[in-house]
C-alpha cells in the first residue's frame, strides 16, 4: 500500500496592499490616518526624511521608510526601491499641506489615483490661485505679488495704488496662518514683505518661494467648506464656522460644525467652493476651502488639497458620524465612497491660547502648567479636554496655529448651547506661566576674617 502523498503547503497569504503617506501632520488627524488606513485593509507606510519628528510613531504600527520627501523628482523611484516586491502600492497620500505637491507628482509618476500636479501647484501657490480664480470670474480681492527679483520699492507703490489699507500680507506658499499679517501702513507692508522675501525655508525646512502676496482685506465672517472628490466628481460634506483671533494675526481659535447658516448662505458658499475646485482642477480626495462671506458673496481665502486640520475631522465625526479621513484615503486608493451624512448634532472645538500679555512684549515665556483641566472636563457637553503644550514649553501670544496650547471638544443639541459649553470649558483652563524676576545687581560685599 502506497503511503499518502504529503499535503501541499498552504500558500502564504498575500501581503496587504500599501498605502503610502508622504509625511503627515505630527499630531491630530495625521496620526489618526494611519489607523484609518489599516482599518481599510492597507498596510500604512510613512515616507519621511526625519522619523524623529513624529512623537509616538512606534505605537501607531505604521511602517517607516526613510527617504528624501523634499525631492519630488526622485521620490517615486525611492519608494519603489525601498518597498521592492513586498507589496503593491495601492495609493499615495498625505495629511500635510507641505507635501500635497509631492504626493500629486508621485501619484502621476506611478499611475495612481490623485490630483493633477498642476492643480495642486495652483493651490499651494496662493498667487497662482488668485490669478486662476479671478480668470474664472469668481469673487476675488485686489492683489499683487512681490518677489526677490522685483524692483521692491516700485512694486510696493504699484500694489498700494490698487489695494486699500489695511491689507493682508502673506507668503504665497505657507500654511497654518504663519506670517499672515494685517498691515495698516505702507511701512508695515514693506517691512513684512521684506521679512517674507528674506525667509529661505519654512517650518519643515523646505525652500520657500520667497514671494509675498499683498491682497485686499476681506472683512467678514470666516468659514471653511469641506469637500470630498473622486474622479473629478465633487461632494460637499458640510461647512465649518470659524472663530479667529483679532488682527493683526489671524489664528483660528475655534471651529463649529455644521455652521449655523441659513440655506441661501449655504448655497452661496457651497456653489462658489465647487466652482473654485473646478477652476484649479482638483479631482481627488478631501479638500479644505477657507472662505469669507461678505454682502452675499463668497470669497475664497485658500484652497488646501488635503483634509482639514485643526481637529476638524474629529469635530465632523462627532457631529454626524462621517469620517473625513476615511473618505480621503478611499479616494487615494480609488475605493467606493460612503454616503454623505444627513443628520447633524452641532459639535465644535475651542483652542487654548497663551494670554495676549504673555511675555510682556519680550518674546516667549515658559509654561509651568495648565490648570483647570478637571473643571473644564466636567462642563456638560464636553467630550475631551487635551493639553498639547507640555510643562516647560516656551509660549507666546498666538501668531499661528503652532502656538496653540490645547483644546476642548464639545457637542450640544443646539449651537447656542454648544458655544456656551465651549466658552465655559475654555474659561476653566488657565495657563500658568513662569514669570522671570527682574535682575537685581547685588553690590560686592567685603569680608574681614578675624583670627581664631
Amino acid at each position: 500500500m502506497n503511503p499518502a502523498p504529503p499535503p501541499s503547503p498552504t500558500p502564504a497569504p498575500s501581503p496587504a496592499p500599501v498605502l503610502v503617506f508622504v509625511e503627515s501632520n505630527t499630531t491630530g488627524s495625521g496620526m489618526l490616518a494611519f489607523a484609518r488606513a489599516a482599518a481599510l485593509g492597507f498596510t500604512p507606510v510613512l515616507a519621511t526624511d526625519t522619523p524623529s519628528r513624529y512623537s509616538g510613531l512606534a505605537a501607531t504600527g505604521v511602517r517607516v521608510v526613510t527617504c528624501a520627501t523634499g525631492s519630488p523628482d526622485t521620490l517615486a523611484a525611492e519608494l519603489c526601491h525601498a518597498l521592492g516586491e513586498i507589496a503593491e502600492i495601492a495609493g499615495v497620500t498625505t495629511t500635510s499641506e507641505f507635501y500635497t505637491a509631492a504626493v500629486a507628482r508621485v501619484a502621476a509618476d506611478l499611475g495612481l489615483p490623485g490630483n493633477p500636479p498642476e492643480a495642486v501647484a495652483a493651490c499651494r501657490d496662493k498667487g497662482r490661485m488668485r490669478r486662476t480664480l479671478a480668470a474664472a470670474r469668481l469673487p476675488s480681492p485686489a492683489f499683487e505679488l512681490v518677489g526677490p527679483g522685483d524692483d521692491f520699492d516700485s512694486r510696493i507703490v504699484v500694489a498700494l495704488s490698487r489695494i486699500a489699507l489695511p491689507c493682508v500680507v502673506k507668503p504665497v506658499d505657507d500654511t497654518g496662518s504663519l506670517s499672515v499679517v494685517l498691515c495698516s501702513t505702507p511701512g508695515e507692508v514693506a517691512a513684512h514683505c521684506r521679512r517674507i522675501i528674506s525667509a529661505g525655508v519654512n517650518v519643515r525646512g523646505q525652500a520657500t518661494a520667497r514671494t509675498a502676496l499683498i491682497e485686499g482685506y476681506l472683512a467678514g465672517p470666516e468659514f471653511s467648506v469641506e469637500t470630498v472628490s473622486s474622479g473629478g466628481f465633487h461632494r460637499c460634506v458640510g461647512i465649518t464656522a470659524k472663530r479667529v483671533t483679532s488682527p493683526p494675526h489671524f489664528v483660528e481659535r475655534g471651529h463649529v460644525f455644521p455652521a449655523p447658516l441659513p440655506a441661501e448662505e449655504v448655497r452661496v458658499l457651497t456653489g462658489t467652493a465647487l466652482r473654485a475646485l473646478a477652476a484649479v482642477g482638483i479631482t481627488h480626495g478631501a479638500t479644505h476651502i477657507e472662505m469669507k462671506l461678505i454682502d452675499g458673496h463668497a470669497y475664497v481665502v485658500e484652497i488646501n488639497a488635503r483634509p482639514a486640520g485643526g481637529m476638524i475631522p474629529e469635530v465632523i465625526a462627532r457631529a454626524c458620524g462621517f469620517d473625513l479621513l476615511d473618505a480621503h484615503l478611499r479616494a487615494a486608493a480609488d475605493l467606493d465612497q460612503l454616503p454623505l451624512p444627513d443628520r447633524f448634532t452641532p459639535a465644535g472645538i475651542a483652542f487654548l491660547l497663551a494670554p495676549d500679555g504673555a511675555g510682556g512684549g519680550r518674546g516667549k515665556v515658559t509654561l509651568r502648567e495648565v490648570a483647570g483641566v478637571q473643571d473644564a472636563g466636567s462642563v456638560p457637553g464636553v467630550d475631551a479636554v487635551t493639553v498639547t503644550a507640555p510643562p516647560g514649553s516656551e509660549v507666546r501670544p498666538a501668531r499661528s496655529s503652532y502656538d496653540r496650547l490645547g483644546y476642548v471638544i464639545a457637542h450640544a443639541p443646539g449651537h447656542s448651547e454648544l458655544y456656551d459649553a465651549l466658552d465655559t470649558a475654555l474659561g476653566h483652563l488657565r495657563p500658568v506661566l513662569l514669570r522671570e524676576l527682574p535682575s537685581i545687581e547685588i553690590p560686592r560685599q567685603g569680608y574681614r576674617i578675624s583670627p581664631s
